[in-house]
């Protein structure tokens, strides 16, 4: 049984809550605070011990914030930040110049820099780095201030530069982020098949209810584990100490999508089950246990993926994916009881979407995951594939 079979009010309560989540959340940063203050600290030092600047505030500023950028791109977007600083540099030094200081002048230069800014790129990032950097020198360093207008676009690129550099030199794991977010999907659809099959089995909905109102929005969940993914790729091509995990990031990147589909399926599945035990209705115990090892076999995934070691996915996964083919293997007509509802065959039908799922989260090819189902037509669309040991009537 799976370490981490809770149920999803439990679960999303110590994701999001808890002590130990929070500490844990530190404990997962502390590379990228590290980045942080080593390439805050540099760039300050280069852009005044090298570069003579007395106050480079700009440097430090943009490390930090190419840093935290997220969702991959960080290549991209450093030229984007660098270039929209030292336009909105430029242009508020050219626009003070002629306009002077004041409150209406303010809105004058900000507009015309957001002209500029959307004609020359359609980027929200070089919009909102030239509108700063153009208030920043009609404020605190007009025309004349020393230190301003070309030091402080100097000081953006010496900035975008280090940020960069401090990525390829102190890469953090490609993997460990989008692992963590694979086992949090993972973790949320077993907790939600969990409260289905105790719902099922004791024809209670309360539970599941609130269940159902408490992941009915899980597209940042969704979002973050592809950002995460995005982002390890990214650092695969930036670094190269890190060249050597391309292919366990590829591996990675493959399966996202049954992820996610298991996530849907999981939702749609138990909004069935809460009209199938509202209308009073009940399943056969087969069904029951059908959705309860998926549920097992989802949080056995969630824990495998949470860990770092190669070494227990290649001794776990083929035995989840065993238990998986046995379940494609009965997961037919027969487990709908005689007058059988609607809801019962859409939760079966479910549930085989959830079995094909997490066959390709196992890496199987979605073909081969479809082609272990028992067959619900005479023309199936992939035929059915016998293993030994699956069928009872197997020799």
């Amino acid at each position: 049984m799976a370490k981490l079979r809770i149920g999803t009010l439990e679960r999303l309560r110590q994701i999001e809550g808890s002590l130990e989540s929070r500490a844990r959340r530190v404990r997962k940063r502390w590379l990228a605070i590290l980045q942080a203050a080593v390439g805050a600290g540099l760039a300050y030092w280069v852009a005044q011990a090298v570069f003579g600047h007395d106050s480079p505030f700009f440097a430090p500023i943009t490390v930090v914030i190419i840093l935290g950028l997220s969702g991959g791109d960080r290549i991209r977007r450093a030229v984007e930040l660098a270039m929209g600083c030292t336009i909105g540099v430029g242009l508020g030094d050219l626009l003070v110049l002629y306009l002077g200081p004041g409150s209406w002048q303010i809105s004058v230069i900000v507009a015309i820099s957001l002209v500029v800014a959307s004609f020359l790129s359609k980027s929200p990032l070089v919009s909102n780095q030239v509108a700063i950097g153009a208030i920043l020198i009609a404020t605190i360093m007009p025309p004349g201030t020393e230190g301003g207008g070309p030091a402080r676009m100097l000081d953006a690129i010496i900035g975008a530069i280090i940020g960069l550099a401090t990525i390829a030199l102190l890469p953090s794991s490609p993997l460990n982020s989008g692992r963590h977010e694979v086992a949090k999907l993972l973790g949320i659809a077993s907790s939600v098949l969990d409260d289905v099959a105790t719902a099922l089995d004791k024809g209670e909905s309360g539970e599941l209810d609130r269940a159902i109102h408490a992941v009915h929005n899980t597209q940042p969940d969704i979002n973050n584990m592809l950002a995460a993914a995005k982002v390890g790729r990214e650092m695969t091509s930036l670094s190269p100490l890190m060249w050597g995990a391309r292919r366990r990031v590829r591996s990675l990147e493959r399966i996202l999508p049954a992820v996610e589909q298991t996530m849907r399926n999981a939702r749609v599945l138990a909004r069935r089950a809460l009209v199938l035990c509202d209308d009073g209705d009940r399943v056969s115990t087969r069904l029951v246990n059908i959705v309860d090892e998926l549920a097992d076999i989802a949080a056995s995934l969630a824990d495998l993926f949470d860990g770092e070691a190669d070494a227990a996915e290649a001794t776990q996964i083929p035995g989840l994916v065993r238990r998986l083919q046995i379940l494609a293997a009965s997961a037919d007509m027969s487990v709908i009881r005689e007058n059988g509802v609607l809801s019962e065959y859409v939760i079966l039908a479910q549930s085989r979407s959830i079995t094909v799922d997490l066959l390709e989260v196992c890496g199987w090819s979605r073909e081969s995951a479809m082609s272990a189902l028992a067959p619900t037509s005479e023309t199936p669309a992939y035929p059915h594939e016998r293993w030994p040991g699956i069928h009872e009537d197997d020799d």
